[in-house]
Parts: C-alpha cells; structure tokens; sequence
C-alpha cells in the first residue's frame, strides 16, 4: 500500500512539475546525412522547432541575423546606406510593428514552435559565442513573422510598381521557377509524380534550408526561408507541394486629390480627410540617421511625394499590407493529410500570388493559381491607377480560393506551370481566360516561354513516366530555340555562304553548330560559339522576322554569318580559340571552389525569337574576379522531385552549393561539386530506416525547460 501511494505522489509531483513550468529534461536528435543535410527527430513540434533551430544557426547563423535584419528594416544599420530603400519600404509597409502586434494573437502551439526554434538559435549562440555576427540582433520569437512576411511583400509591391508605370507591358521578373506534376495514369510505377524547382537569387533573403523534421504530428521535408521554423516547399508524409511566380492581380494604385490644410489631406467622397504622417529614423552604418517620411490614407500608403502643384498623389493598395496570417498558413499546409485539406490551407490566402501545385499519397494532383484578391468594382482599368477619390473605386471584399484559376486531376494526366499561361499548361488546357475575371486570369508578361513550351513538349509525349525520366526531365538543358537557329544558319550558308565556307575554320564551325544536338551540356564546344554568337545577333540585327518561326531575309542572312565570324574572332582573342568547352567558362561555385556546368539562361532581342533558358535552369554572369569565366547566381537551386507512393513519399533534392555558410566545411560546396555540376540528384532518406545507412553525425540537444513568452 505504501508502495502504491509513493507512486501516486511521485505521479502528481511530476504532473505538478511539468504544470508550473519545471518540465522533465526534454531532447531532441539531429542526425546529418553524409550531405551535412540535417534529420531531425523529436516527440513535439516544439521540441522539433528547437532543433530546427539550432541546426539552422550550425550551419547559417550569420545568414539567420541577415534575414531578421532584413524583415526588421534594419540592414542600412549593419551594411550602410545601399540598403537604405529596402528598409524604408520594410518601415512602410510596417513589418515589424504587424509581426509584433500580430504575436499577441497568435495561436498558442505557433508561439510554441516560434519560441522553441529561437530558442535553439540562442542556444547554439551561447555554445559558440565566437559565430555570432558583430552585426546579430537581438532573438526574440515575434520577430521571425517578419522574415516570410518580407519574402512575400516583394511580390504584391512589384505590382504597385507595374501598375504606377500606367499599365505598360510588364516584363519578366526576376523571381522564376519550374512546376510539374504527373498523375498516376501517365506514371510507369502508377504514382504522382511532383517537381518544384525554383529559380531565384542564391544570396539573401531568397536563399533556402533544406532540411527533414519529424516532430511529433509535424513532418516537413524540404525547403525552409533561413530564418523560419516552418516550410515553404516540399512535403510531409501525405502532400508535397511546388511554386513558381504568377497569379492574380492582387494590388492597385490609386490616384488622389491632395491639399495642404495645413497639414496634409486627401480627398473621399467629396469630403477631406487628414492623412496619417510619420517619420522613420534609420540608422545607416557609418553616417547619421536617415529620416524618411510616410503618409498614410485608409486605402493605403501614398508610393510617390505629393504633388503639390498638381494636386496628385499614387497610393498603394494590397491586402497583403495588413495580412498576418503567413505563419498559420504555412503550418496548415504542412500538417494537411491530401489535396482537399492542402487546397483549404491556401484558401487562407496569405501566401504571395503564385502558381501553387501540389500531389498527395492518394494520387490527386491539383493546381491553383493563388492570392489574395480584392473583389473589384466593374469599369475600371485595374492595371493602371484607378480614382481614389471616391468610393465607386472601394473593393467589396476578397475572393475565395473557388473563385480563382485552379483544376484537380486533369485528364490530360500531366500539367506544368514554369511562368505560364493556364491555357498554356498541357495540351488542349480546360484553364481559358473567358472563364474569368481580367484581373483573376492575370496573364501579362507570362504566356508562354521555353521552359514551358519544353516541359509540354516531353510530358505530353510521354505517358508512362519513369523515375529515371522524371529525373531527366528536371535535368534537361536542351536549348527548345536550338533547331530554330540551325535551320537559319544552315539556310544562311546555302544563300549567302559559299564565299565564307571556302574559311577552312569558319566552314568548321558552322559543321560544328550544324552537329551539336542543342544540348547546354558542360563538354560540349559548339555551345560556347552558339549563345555568344545569337547574343551579338540579338544586340546588331533585326530578329523580328524569326518570331512565330519565319526567316531572314537575304541581307539578313549574310549578317547572320558576318557576326558569326566575328563572335569566333572575339572567342579566339579572349580564349585562344572558338571552341572552348562550355564547361571551361561557364561555372557553379564560391570562394575559390568552382566547378563545370551545363544548362544556360540568355536573351538578346526580341524573346519570342532569341531568348533561350533551359529546364535546368543556370544564369551566370562574368566574374570580376575570374575574367572569361561566367560563374552562375540565379537559377535552379532548391529542387525536390517527389514520388507519392502509397505507402510512402520518395523525394530527391538538389542545391548548387552545399548545405554549410562555412568556406571550411566540407559541406560547403560538396552538393555543387558532386550533384549540380554533375546535373544529379540525392535522395533524402525520409524513411528512418532508410536514413540509418548514411548518418555522417548525430547530436542529441537536451532541453531542459520549454522557454515560455512574454505576451
């Protein structure tokens, strides 16, 4: 009986413990795959959350103070005034004060997850206090809302940008991507097949983690901003998802009637209001303050100085201004279970206007084209500044996810979206734009381009897609363009180059482009000649004519050879010969540790004709430091291809650098060297047993009491 009653007490005493806050000593495992990729493993999304974290500062802790400088509005403080605009639209757009605000509400089991993951942060900190940056900011939980905030403000802000240039034709953005999704009925092993493969900056905010957490109900295996507890592509055990840039017009500029009276007003419904005016002091490395104005109306910040004059001022207007919800958001989409309740998690529509696909174990694939979208008056041209001065011009609130462009299963068994049209999906897309509202539909700058017109090309031509072609497909780095131009070349020699091809060495490359099989691979040496000579074809002829696959003209011919023959002069002086192997000058690497390449990314003239941009997508730019040698910074760089097997997700990744910030680490530019220059993939071992054959190190964290909030 005493026995009995001694457990009793010690039962009550550890529930009494745990209550007031005195928590058991609590662990959490990360094991690193022989890729420094970490694998973390924890009863608790909280507990998962700390080692997240604390991976995340091993392994980018100085790019960790970079991101929540920059979601802050506080890098002008650290890096001087370059960063001075940036800041002042992070100020603006009141970043940190609805990050901040926004924690007081904020569920209880994201605060915990919030709190955890800085909390593993701070702890690595203190562990190493010789890797925290002279430029780290103070950690605090609130404060990582504003990271994937300030990633997705980019979007809606650049179409405030658009739309004050009055509508004019909208030209790529710099954020691409490729998407593409394959259902079961076109598969060879009778399951969904997923890619998402962005194609963004590889420094700053865009700069992705990869990483595995198995936490309880919380599993993630992919991508994550730097910075953030929650994923942002990938999958869990049931539903992968991929983005690329597109969507609905998801903001507006309105054009006021402003006065001084004597402070600022602005005019509504024929009645004057006083705008809000503050001031922002930004402190900038190296100087005094910086202080900037800003002027707020109820339909948004004004975007340009009054005009005073005129009487005119542009304010912008999106609702991702106010919205807040990012975080909730991502944790939905990554505890949904099959595309219904991962298409009700973006319902919320807080993530930035994006093509959103996404597959599950259960082989449903689905496609929306996301954002948040005010519901618009009739009569009104929503691509140029609209009246602000009245109410005519008020949106009436926002569309649900149904109302937006989306589709589930198509019959055609396959879809893409690399910065595309709908329509242009797959072959005989049901997606029309009369289906929808303008501003719905939202198809500007992005018809159509080579990566889609390629994924198309290979997915519809074949319907039993195999693990091996998925991977290839990811890989591919034929130049769609490429027989387009040796037609034309081969049609320019036979009217205009009989006298040229008596050149022993202009015959041979000419026969040298005529035989290359149009693939951007790093050996090849015809592909060094071909992009520099179609760039100076761009930059000195009219291209206009081969739009739509039409040809030269005659004298247009005979320049076409002209340049030809200049770019091997210009090659020959800067290489000691034309024929360089692409790999020889076009390079994936950091800090001393650079590695051959395939694929490319190049226009000149008009795009319909002269731009080219492989599935493998590598954008490069001749390194100052390294003359004649084009080292890559944009592109394909957080791929993962998933498999939705029944009983299981199958996925493998690819990054251009490596896992590591440390120049000496050997996970710093192993994935570069090994996979990427190599165009190769690895697999993630998301099934433990799997993992168990390629642990390089395993760390277990002890956490010896959940840190609580102040709020």
């Amino acid at each position: 009986m005493r026995f009995r009653l001694c457990i009793f007490v010690a039962a009550l005493l550890v529930t009494h413990l745990v209550e007031i806050g005195i928590a058991a000593e609590r662990t959490v495992t990360i094991h690193r795959d022989k890729w420094g990729v970490p694998h973390i493993y924890g009863a608790t999304a909280a507990e998962g959350a700390y080692g997240l974290g604390y991976a995340q500062a091993q392994d980018r802790l100085k790019d960790i103070h970079i991101s929540l400088r920059t979601g802050l509005g506080t890098m002008s403080e650290a890096f001087g005034k370059k960063y001075l605009e940036q800041d002042y639209i992070m100020r603006l757009c009141r970043n940190a004060e609805l990050a901040e605000e926004s924690w007081k509400t904020l569920p209880p089991h994201l605060k915990e997850i919030a709190e955890n993951f800085t909390a593993g942060v701070q702890a690595y900190s203190d562990e190493h206090p010789e890797a925290v940056p002279e430029f780290a900011v103070e950690l605090e939980p609130w404060k990582i809302q504003t990271i994937g905030r300030a990633m997705i403000l980019r979007w809606p802000l650049g179409t405030i940008q658009d739309d004050l240039k009055n509508g004019k034709k909208r030209e790529q953005p710099a954020q691409r991507s490729n998407q593409w999704a394959v259902s079961p009925s076109r598969s060879a092993d009778n399951v969904a097949i997923l890619l998402s493969d962005p194609h963004l900056t590889w420094e700053g905010l865009a700069v992705m983690y990869e990483a595995r957490v198995h936490a309880g109900d919380l599993h993630m295996n992919g991508y994550f901003l730097i910075g953030s507890p929650v994923m942002g592509i990938g999958h869990n055990q049931h539903v992968g998802w991929a983005l690329t840039t597109g969507g609905p017009d998801t903001s507006d500029v309105y054009e006021m009637n402003v006065r001084v009276n004597p402070l600022l007003e602005y005019e509504y419904d024929g009645k004057w209001r006083k705008c809000e005016t503050t001031v922002f002091p930004i402190a900038v490395k190296g100087q005094t303050p910086a202080i900037r104005p800003a002027v707020y109306t109820h339909l948004g910040p004004l975007i340009t100085p009054p005009d005073l004059k005129t009487g005119k001022a542009f304010v912008g207007a999106s609702p991702y201004l106010e919205q807040t919800g990012l975080f909730e958001q991502f944790y939905r989409m990554a505890m949904s279970k099959n595309v219904q309740e991962f298409y009700d998690a973006i319902g919320m529509c807080e993530f930035n206007e994006q093509n959103i696909m996404f597959a599950d174990t259960n082989g449903d694939i689905g496609y929306v084209r996301s954002g948040a979208t005010p519901i618009r008056p009739d009569g009104y041209d929503w691509n140029r500044p609209v009246p602000g001065n009245t109410s005519k011009t008020a949106w009436k609130g926002k569309h649900s996810i149904d109302d937006l462009v989306h589709i589930f299963n198509p019959p055609q068994g396959y879809m893409q979206n690399c910065n595309i049209s709908p329509e242009n999906m797959m072959v005989n897309s049901p997606l029309k734009p009369g289906d929808y509202k303008d501003y719905i539909y939202n198809v500007s700058w992005d018809t159509n381009n080579p990566r889609g017109l390629r994924t198309v090309q290979m997915l519809d031509a074949d319907d039993s897609v195999t693990r091996d072609e998925a991977i290839a497909i990811t890989m591919d780095v034929q130049d769609y363009f490429a027989p387009q131009w040796k037609q034309e070349l081969e049609l320019a020699v036979s009217a205009a180059g009989q006298e040229k091809m008596q050149d022993e060495e202009f015959a041979r490359a000419v026969k040298a482009i005529l035989a290359w099989d149009g693939r951007f691979t790093a050996d090849k040496t015809a592909t060094s000649l071909y992009k520099f000579w179609r760039i100076k074809c761009g930059q000195e002829m009219n291209l206009k004519p081969m739009i739509g696959g039409g040809h030269l003209g005659e004298e247009q011919q005979a320049q076409l050879l002209e340049l030809l023959a200049e770019t091997m002069a210009e090659l020959k002086s800067k290489h000691g010969r034309w024929d360089v192997a692409w790999g020889e000058i076009h390079k994936v690497g950091r800090e001393g540790q650079y590695f051959p390449v395939g694929g490319a990314e190049f226009r000149s003239g008009p795009k319909e004709a002269n731009f080219s941009e492989t599935l493998f997508d590598v954008n490069t730019h001749e390194d100052p430091a390294l003359p004649g040698k084009y080292v890559a910074h944009n592109g394909s760089m957080a791929m993962i291809l998933m498999f939705f097997h029944k009983d299981g997700i199958e996925s493998l990744t690819c990054t251009p650098w490596g896992q590591s910030g440390d120049p000496t680490s050997p996970h710093f530019m192993d994935q570069g060297e090994h996979l990427y220059s190599k165009r190769k993939m690895k697999p993630t071992w998301w099934a433990e047993e799997d993992l168990k054959k390629n642990v390089e190190s395993t760390t277990v964290l002890k956490i010896a009491a959940a840190p609580t909030s102040n709020e």
